[in-house]
């Protein structure tokens, strides 16, 4: 009866990641004393299958109790043509709390307590006001698929961090205050000692492995490069970075703006939290006008090429989604568009 049992456990874990570990991203953030206006930023891409994502459209969220969010659900494509929700891996709410998401697999079980991932990013995103309190969130919510991998968290007070997250074991690898100086960056591993004794991702998640080193090396050396310049239109330059052609014929590419043969990046973003705005753009972060066949890249026939929409929380009243899983605005993000006017 063992044996039966941990079969079917095993069985589970396996089709769980085979639909959610199609997830590769890479992500920045800098400290206050790094950036020209004296603001914590984070940056990140988001990285997946083509053809099935998870794709990830901007939503405004205002819950009944807590705080109202901005963030973008992981919608896979199934055979069956629906969509399926795992879980909202980045975000901002109305106090300027931001996080951001990249897959690394743990050699661990999922937590049997564990919530939907869904459920846990929209628990956290309308009930957690800084790092701090994100922090013992991710160590005292059960974690499952969807919940595990490397986290940047920064908030309106200019806190910064870099947590670690298995499904039991938490690591706070670096953490800024104001007025701190600090440049993070990661990929689709574990970087810190006590964690990498974790890390499944070499056999569990390959293909996005392989490129991870590459990845997390060349946004260090780019935020260093603009350590004291950064602001917005440096970490839009940083996510628009392509991989040299040697890596042209990769599955996944190795660019921080990345044209794999399978997987690559379908959207990006930019947190400022003290201004509370969340920056996003649909696609590839440059403007290469480039032959796209629809069968190989999906969606990103649709790439806004290098273009932003800064989402404003301060000046979002109206609840639902304002971008499409293909890349379109909704009316409520037409809407929103023709009110904003040229502040940005």
């Amino acid at each position: 009866m063992n044996i039966i049992i941990l079969t079917l456990v095993s069985l589970v874990l396996l089709l769980s990641f085979s639909r959610s570990s199609v997830l590769a991203c890479t992500l920045l953030g800098a400290s206050s004393e790094t950036t020209t206006d004296g603001n914590v930023y984070i940056g990140s891409t988001s990285d997946n299958n083509f053809l099935m994502g998870p794709r990830k459209p901007v939503v405004l969220t205002i819950p009944k109790d807590g705080y109202k969010f901005i963030h973008t659900p992981c919608l896979t494509l199934t055979e069956e043509g629906t969509l399926v929700n795992d879980g909202s891996d980045r975000g901002m709410n109305e106090k300027g709390f931001s996080w951001t998401r990249s897959w690394v697999v743990p050699k661990e079980v999922e937590d049997p307590d564990k919530m939907k991932a869904e459920d846990w990013f929209i628990k956290m995103g309308s009930n957690v006001a800084n790092v701090d309190e994100a922090i013992e969130f991710v160590k005292s919510n059960p974690k499952g698929v969807g919940c595990q991998g490397n986290y940047i968290f920064a908030d309106a007070d200019n806190n910064i961090a870099v947590v670690e997250v298995s499904y039991f074991k938490v690591t706070v690898v670096e953490k800024y205050k104001n007025k701190e100086k600090g440049l993070i960056a990661r990929a689709n591993r574990w970087e810190s000692k006590d964690m990498k004794a974790l890390d499944d991702s070499n056999d569990k998640n390959k293909m996005y492995f392989k490129s991870s080193s590459h990845r997390y090396e060349t946004a260090m050396d780019l935020l260093n490069k603009y350590d004291g310049k950064i602001d917005v239109s440096v970490l839009k330059n940083i996510l628009a970075n392509k991989a040299t052609t040697s890596f042209s014929k990769e599955e996944h590419g190795f660019g921080i703006n990345n044209y794999g043969r399978v997987g690559g990046t379908v959207s990006a973003e930019i947190y400022d939290p003290v201004n509370r705005i969340f920056w996003y753009t649909y696609g590839w972060t440059d403007d290469s006008d480039l032959e796209i066949d629809e069968k190989i890249y999906g969606k990103n026939i649709n790439s806004w090429k290098g273009q932003w929409i800064p989402f404003d929380l301060n000046k979002m009243e109206k609840e639902g989604y304002y971008t499409n899983w293909d890349g379109g605005l909704t009316n409520l993000g037409i809407e929103y568009l023709m009110n904003l006017n040229n502040k940005y």
